[in-house]
């Protein structure tokens, strides 16, 4: 009963946590835009500096959990640091401080969703549960976020600030209460000790750089999922400044994109299996190249928003199967390490292209980004389809398959 009463824990935080960042990030760009009038290049710059910041301070967060295993504490002290620094942000609308209080929340925020994801993982590995299924909360969340930020500035005429700011410290407060109940690190002293043994041998950002399938993950996240995210941050703009949508509208490109994963997740992780890794991120590329395609000439919103279903494949890679190949590719002392140095890399790969991706919004325009997302992962294509590091799941696809029901 316990173990159950700890699976609801979980998805519960994952839920609150995931829900206040719906409510701020679709909407991030649009509130610069809009309501501090930032053009595309000040955007641009918020974002990559923020960003950029992050990537120096992520292995810290790992260096720093994989040596204490005080995963469960720092989640906590940085869920209330992210509150505090939001707040701040909330009262800024000057461009410098726009940046700094940016850069603090980016900084902080690197390390909380790892910390979650490596004490969920560890929790599923000890009972048997799902993780895909567990992650189908977070998903839900962001929806219902997303979507009610909007509402509330369309529908209750809510200002822009009060729609992404209120919610997002509330919730992240609310997710430090939950926090607290959640489970830690399985007690592992012997583990330790071992880890520890090992990680004085040699550094372990070193190590994780002379291991090719680690590297090879990392340059394929960095062409796809960091130029998702930085064109979806702009998507918004896309919708209100360009196709001239409601803001309101942003919410339903969220719920169409990431409703379909929770009936997908439910399945996913036995469908990756039993197709093959290297087959369904090949199917997910192929799926991004359609999608972004429409992206880039439709001026319809209904068909901008429809094309966007198809998003669960790169997202199923990107949770379910990253950490697996990650746990399965990477030592077991180096685990969070590892979950931080990717987190690291797709935040660097935001700040790159955010940086690009402002100045193309203000010299060539939205349909722009698009296009120039599509060369990329055209690269990613090219990368995949010769690679043998998927192979090692076909020895062991059987026992990753069988998980008991949640």
């Amino acid at each position: 009963m316990k173990r159950n009463g700890d699976y609801v824990k979980f998805q519960s935080m994952y839920f609150i946590f995931i829900s206040g960042l719906g409510f701020f990030f679709p909407y991030f760009n649009v509130y610069l835009e809009q309501y501090l009038g930032f053009s595309g290049r000040e955007m641009g710059l918020v974002i990559s500096i923020s960003l950029m910041t992050s990537v120096a301070v992520s292995p810290i967060w790992g260096a720093l959990s994989d040596q204490t295993k005080q995963y469960k504490l720092m989640l906590k002290v940085l869920l209330l640091m992210y509150a505090l620094a939001a707040w701040l942000l909330f009262q800024m609308n000057h461009l410098f401080w726009v940046i700094l209080f940016t850069t603090v929340m980016e900084a902080v925020g690197i390390g909380m969703a790892p910390m979650l994801d490596v004490l969920a993982v560890d929790y599923c590995e000890r009972t048997g549960k799902d993780f895909g299924k567990l992650r189908i909360a977070a998903s839900i969340g962001w929806v219902l976020g997303s979507y009610l930020a909007g509402f509330f500035m369309t529908t209750l005429l809510f200002d822009i600030g009060i729609a992404m700011f209120g919610p997002l410290i509330g919730l992240m407060t609310l997710a430090f209460m939950i926090a607290i109940f959640i489970p830690d690190l399985a007690d592992k002293e012997v583990d330790q000790e071992e880890n520890l043994r090992h990680a004085s041998e040699k550094a372990p950002i070193k190590l994780l750089f002379q291991n090719k399938a680690f590297v090879f993950l990392m340059v394929f996240n960095f062409l796809t999922l960091s130029l998702i995210d930085s064109s979806v941050a702009f998507a918004g703009n896309h919708l209100v400044s360009t196709l001239g949508a409601a803001p309101a509208v942003i919410g339903w490109m969220n719920a169409i994109s990431v409703l379909p994963e929770v009936v997908f997740f439910l399945f996913a992780t036995k469908l990756m299996l039993k197709m093959g890794f290297k087959k369904f991120y090949l199917l997910a590329v192929m799926t991004l190249l359609i999608r972004f395609a429409v992206y880039a000439m439709t001026e319809s919103v209904f068909l901008f928003l429809l094309v966007g279903a198809t998003g669960p494949l790169i997202m199923a890679a990107a949770v379910i199967g990253n950490f697996l190949y990650i746990k399965k590719h990477v030592q077991s002392q180096l685990t969070g390490t590892a979950f931080m140095i990717n987190a690291a890399i797709l935040t660097l790969g935001r700040a790159v292209f955010s940086l690009i991706f402002g100045v193309i919004y203000d010299w060539f325009g939205s349909f722009m980004l698009f296009k120039f997302s599509m060369v990329f992962f055209v690269m990613a294509l090219l990368i995949l389809l010769p690679t043998r590091h998927f192979d090692v799941f076909h020895q062991t696809s059987k026992q990753m398959v069988d998980f008991p029901e949640a």
